[in-house]
């Protein structure tokens, strides 16, 4: 397999995933939001997320409203509630002005506090509607040296009832005049299953090209479990753990075995709703090896976004790639660099 279908794997799989979609047609914008001010809006209610309650109206477009400005909102739709210790609801949803959204599925009624409240996911929505992520692109010159660097992130994330998709792809290429051009490319799918509480199991499977440590390419499949460990409409701390095996190739090494690893990972987001949006996530994985004793691997990324206009941010990145027994033992065992972009999220 060649590194370069990396970059068309990744077409292939937007491809896969919306070969998938959904014909269905959007439903009617009926539900009822009340604010504390005394407005009243209707629409549809697109999500609950980070603190902001996203709202499609026919007059006005999308309309993001500060959850604690909400006084009370019903739908008759179907949604999942998630509240701040991992405890799902699903059914119909009415908030009371009493601070007390109930949910409603065959004749029972379950509560909960307002305050508590950290996610509204409709799960009637057809394909394309349950989907959300973010497309981050970049370039940076510098004349002195004639050095240029292309920086892409795709994300996007599919939620279902009990589970989540997601395919993550990430590529930096920098180019130097009478230099040989440089790539870093990561491509991952991902799969969760919810459980009650926090608990979540999950599974991945990934593509990597580092030419700066000498990797040509690797493929791996991880399994484990996670815990969110806080959710709240401020900040957000995850961790998970697990097993992964993978395959490497390298031009400086003729035998290319199997490895089998463990994995540590943490994913912690402060973010911030009032205008302008910010949000600041720190993920750092750990993989200690098992069948080659002594090697540990470990990925961090570092992003800071900050809203410029609707749906439009200034994103600013800081990664770093460790390995400390690089398969080219010629090759550098840190790759790391700051990247600035400019996104779009959806």
């Amino acid at each position: 397999m060649s590194p370069r279908y990396i970059t068309i794997a990744a077409t292939l799989l937007a491809v896969a995933m919306g070969s998938f979609a959904s014909l269905a047609h959007a439903r009617q914008k009926t539900d009822l939001v009340y604010l504390a001010n005394g407005d009243r809006m209707t629409g549809e209610i697109k999500k609950l997320d980070r603190g902001i309650l996203e709202l499609k109206t026919n007059d006005i477009g999308t309309v993001n409203i500060e959850w604690e400005d909400v006084d009370s909102l019903n739908s008759v739709y179907h949604f999942r509630v998630e509240d701040n210790s991992g405890i799902k609801h699903f059914g119909a949803i009415f908030l009371t002005r009493a601070g007390q959204l109930q949910v409603i599925r065959g004749g029972q009624v379950e509560q909960a506090p307002q305050i508590n409240v950290v996610t509204i996911t409709p799960l009637e929505a057809s394909f394309w509607q349950q989907l959300d992520g973010s497309i981050n692109v970049g370039y940076n010159y510098t004349q002195s040296n004639n050095l240029g660097q292309l920086t892409a992130d795709v994300y996007v994330v599919r939620k279902t009832e009990i589970r989540l998709w997601a395919l993550d792809f990430g590529s930096i290429t920098t180019s130097q005049e009478d230099e040989e051009t440089n790539r870093r490319e990561d491509l991952t799918f991902s799969y969760n299953r919810l459980f009650e509480g926090p608990l979540f199991a999950l599974a991945s499977a990934a593509a990597q090209r580092n030419d700066e440590l000498g990797l040509d390419l690797r493929v791996l499949f991880s399994s484990g479990i996670g815990a969110n460990l806080v959710q709240s409409n401020h900040n957000d701390l995850l961790a998970a753990l697990g097993l992964s095996v993978n395959r490497e190739w390298s031009d400086a090494v003729a035998d290319n075995d199997y490895n089998l690893e463990a994995f540590l990972g943490v994913q912690h987001s402060v973010f911030r709703y009032d205008y302008p949006k910010t949000d600041v996530t720190t993920e750092a994985v750990v993989y200690p090896g098992l069948t080659t004793w002594g090697r540990v691997r470990a990925e961090i990324d570092i992003s800071a976004s900050r809203e410029v206009v609707k749906d439009f941010t200034i994103v600013l990145s800081f990664y770093d790639s460790y390995d400390s027994d690089p398969s080219d033992p010629t090759a550098a065992k840190n790759d790391y660099g700051l990247v600035t972009s400019l996104g779009w999220t959806f």
